[in-house]
């Protein structure tokens, strides 16, 4: 005779209705530390966390607090993700480390710094927009310079009262020293100098970078201030494959595709670092054909029937690709994208006045007002703006 077996009361703070929702806390939000170095925080300690961020961060007043306090315990209404990551921390207080808090982000690529601002807001855990259109990319300088990349020193050999926090870099003629910082800003650094390097016009040949790891700690040491633990595990790897993407460009600018891989590459370095799950959207033009077809057959078949993904494109799935129309599409443009994403996931296409008026819905806030807005940016897209300006003007005017 088989007897029943005893269950136990479940202790999760969860409903039954949300069976994973208890393991993906504990995984995705409850940090480790904070007050016992060796217990991660219960659901109440997470509320109370983000709850005293908040009040610190918009001077709640009592009634907001109790209405923010009850839908949190009733489980009706929660702050962001990202919030409840690193809401009411140290690490959030300081000023440097504030888009932190922001789950998205958007950034015209027009300049090196462009490329190392999305590597320093990934490991920040904020999702990386970049907007690839022509009139954004042609302000890239042009490659100029051949790099050889070689490494040096093994990860986690200084001693961790030794290690520099900031990245270093000497030139002598056309050999370079990249001595990478045990830090976030000495990764995104280390990453952006290299960038930096095949379009600076000081060099006179092949430049020879020797990019020397000894600083960086080694993988499961904690990371104090975001939290988690280190694993530099792609690092390496990283400015070896960025060198081979800019090589390929050698006397000209970069084109959209390989703008994505440049940052995706970095992505993919992150994301080995377990500092978040991959969350990038690239914007290109509506007439850009390489950048919609880019992670097009990704998977490759090899004679003997063995499939494979393209080794020089495979960071491309840390991304999805947006053309971006500045002109109402065609229902054919429409069809077409709707029956690629439905074969493959990609293709998915934006159109911009339809976007900004959606979020110009507070003056736009008649049918008629938002079509006359739509019509506008269709004929001239300054006329629109001109449009939102004076009903900007007329709103301020009534308050």
């Amino acid at each position: 005779m088989v007897r029943d077996l005893e269950r136990t009361r479940s202790t999760s703070p969860f409903p039954t209705s949300a069976p994973a929702a208890n393991s993906v806390f504990y995984r995705t939000y409850s940090r480790r530390g904070l007050k016992d170095k060796n217990l991660r925080e219960t659901w109440g300690e997470v509320s109370d966390r983000v709850l005293e961020g908040l009040i610190e961060l918009g001077k709640l007043t009592p009634e907001e607090v109790s209405l923010i306090e009850r839908m949190q315990r009733e489980l009706k209404s929660l702050t962001s993700g990202r919030w409840l990551w690193v809401g009411g921390t140290n690490w959030i207080r300081k000023p440097e480390n504030y888009s932190g808090a922001y789950n998205c982000t958007s950034t015209n690529v027009t300049d090196w710094r462009s490329f190392g601002l999305m590597m320093d807001l990934a490991m920040m855990g904020s999702g990386t927009g970049a907007v690839l259109e022509p009139k954004y990319i042609s302000q890239l300088p042009a490659i100029r310079n051949r790099l050889e990349v070689t490494l040096r020193g093994e990860i986690g050999t200084t001693p961790k009262e030794q290690r520099r926090d900031r990245t270093t870099v000497n030139i002598c003629g056309n050999q370079v020293e990249i001595f990478v910082g045990d830090s976030r800003q000495g990764w995104v650094s280390s990453y952006q100098t290299l960038l930096e390097l095949s379009s600076d016009d000081r060099f006179t040949d092949t430049v020879q970078v020797a990019i020397d790891l000894s600083d960086v700690r080694p993988a499961g040491e904690t990371l104090s201030g975001f939290g988690g633990v280190a694993n530099p595990v792609r690092l390496p790897g990283l400015y070896e494959r960025c060198a081979k993407i800019l090589n390929r460009a050698i006397g000209r600018q970069l084109t959209s595709v390989e703008c994505c891989l440049l940052i995706d590459e970095a992505a993919v370095t992150i994301v080995a670092g377990n500092i978040r799950r991959s969350a990038g959207m690239r914007q290109g033009s509506s007439e850009d054909a390489a950048f919609a077809g880019a992670k097009e057959n990704l998977w490759q078949q090899d004679a003997e029937g063995n499939w494979r993904i393209d080794p020089d494109r495979d960071s491309l799935r840390m991304a999805n690709h947006t053309r971006v129309f500045h002109r109402r599409p065609t229902l054919e443009e429409c069809t077409e994208a709707v029956r690629k994403q439905y074969y493959s996931g990609e293709g998915a296409i934006q159109w911009a006045g339809e976007a900004i008026a959606r979020s110009n819905a507070d003056l736009l806030d008649t049918p008629e007002k938002k079509e006359t807005f739509v019509s506008l940016y269709q004929e001239s897209r300054e006329q629109a703006k001109d449009f939102l300006r004076t009903l900007l003007i007329e709103q301020k005017s009534k308050v």
